[in-house]
């Protein structure tokens, strides 16, 4: 029995999750950072040592290119695509010196300016920053399926980026006869998410770890298990993690966001996600489209990160479809 889906064009309205959040506050405190946090940081670094542990991961390869090292300001960060990474691009080029209201009128993107200040450091010089004593090592993260959702509807779902175009087309041929066997007619020329994890779950299969980097799992792209990272920040309580960790390193004066300028935030957060009340609607709407199986395998490919990073996967069993 055929199960029909009408998929909408969603060009307007919410983007799941919420991958930016603003520090807007105009009086930010620089104190001390309560023991509620420090206690639920120490916790999160223990979880991802233990669970490295329990998987035998601790000899896990280092992939040095997504690192910035701002040995100035004693700082290390491994930029994690749709988990904070404007936030933090943001602030990695004030670090390196550049004027906030050249910042609001280049045309050059975040990324590309701060690899000019802080280019990729080799596996030694990476080992040797996250060793010293005073470094912060910093690694943001978000809640696994919603990150995958959010970079799925960003890059292929729809208005498809020229660079994911072929990616597109290529997913959209080889499982779209299947998709209609069981949905019915599909209208929407980009890879629906159920074609979209089917893509995802046959390269597994096949050993073909090379996904793309942003729905690259957590655990390969950062290194957790061979980089120690002394803070594991959460998208979900962004704005307390990230005060933690200026305030740690006494950057307060630097990054203040008062003084942010206001187009730039207006830019910075164009393509940002909305938290609300259609995440949950948006989760159930998308994962409709898998079953257990499809779920299952997918969570050999993600489940890593949730275990790792204290999420909970078992909310999904309830989305999929019987």
């Amino acid at each position: 029995m055929k199960v029909y889906f009408v998929f909408v064009i969603l060009l307007q309205g919410p983007v799941i999750g919420d991958d930016e959040p603003e520090i807007t506050d105009n009086n930010v405190d620089w104190s001390e950072p309560d023991n509620a946090t420090v206690s639920e940081l120490d916790m999160r670094a223990a979880n991802v040592h233990a669970v490295c542990k329990k998987r035998n991961l601790a000899s896990q390869p280092i992939n040095n290119k997504e690192f910035f090292v701002d040995h100035t300001h004693s700082l290390v960060w491994c930029n994690i695509f749709k988990a904070a990474s404007s936030s933090w691009l943001y602030n990695f080029n004030i670090l390196g010196g550049y004027d906030k209201k050249f910042l609001t009128k280049t045309r050059q993107t975040p990324l590309m300016l701060a690899r000019k200040k802080f280019p990729r450091p080799s596996v030694e010089e990476l080992k040797d920053a996250v060793n010293t004593p005073g470094v912060v090592s910093l690694l943001v993260v978000r809640e696994p399926f919603v990150r995958l959702l959010s970079a799925y509807r960003d890059k292929l779902e729809n208005v498809t980026p020229p660079y994911y175009r072929k990616l597109a087309r290529s997913i959209v041929a080889k499982y779209r006869e299947k998709a209609v066997e069981i949905f019915g007619p599909i209208k929407s020329f980009g890879p629906t998410f159920y074609e979209f994890v089917s893509y995802l779950i046959d390269k597994y299969k096949e050993n073909d770890l090379t996904f793309d980097e942003h729905w690259t799992p957590y655990y390969r792209f950062c290194s957790p298990c061979a980089v120690n990272f002394s803070v594991i920040a959460k998208v979900e309580t962004l704005a307390r993690d990230s005060m933690f960790v200026i305030q740690q390193l006494g950057l307060g004066h630097v990054l203040d966001r008062k003084v942010r300028d206001r187009r730039m935030r207006l830019r910075t957060v164009m393509n940002k996600s909305r938290d609300g009340k259609n995440t949950t609607a948006l989760l159930k709407y998308y994962f409709s489209q898998l079953n257990i199986k499809m779920l299952n395998d997918l969570l050999k490919i993600y489940g890593l990160d949730f275990e790792m990073f204290g999420y909970d996967a078992k909310v999904y069993e309830r989305y999929v479809r019987k």
